[in-house]
C-alpha cells in the first residue's frame, strides 16, 4: 500500500504518518510539505529516521 500525506511535516501530518507506518504493514509513505518553518525541518529530520520518504 502506498500512501501520500500532504502537510507531513506538520504537527497533525507527522504525527499521522508515524501511526500509520506503526499499525500498517508493507506501507510506504511520502509527504509533501513546505520545510520553510524550523518545525516542518525537526519533524522532516524525525520522519526519516523512521523510514517515511519526504
Amino acid at each position: 500500500m502506498r500512501i501520500l500525506i500532504t502537510g507531513g511535516c506538520g504537527f497533525i501530518g507527522s504525527n499521522l504518518a508515524i501511526f500509520l507506518k506503526e499499525k500498517i504493514k508493507n506501507v510506504k509513505i511520502t509527504s509533501i510539505d513546505n520545510l520553510s518553518r524550523k518545525g516542518s525541518q525537526l519533524n522532516h529530520k524525525r520522519l526519516s529516521r523512521k523510514g517515511i520518504k519526504n
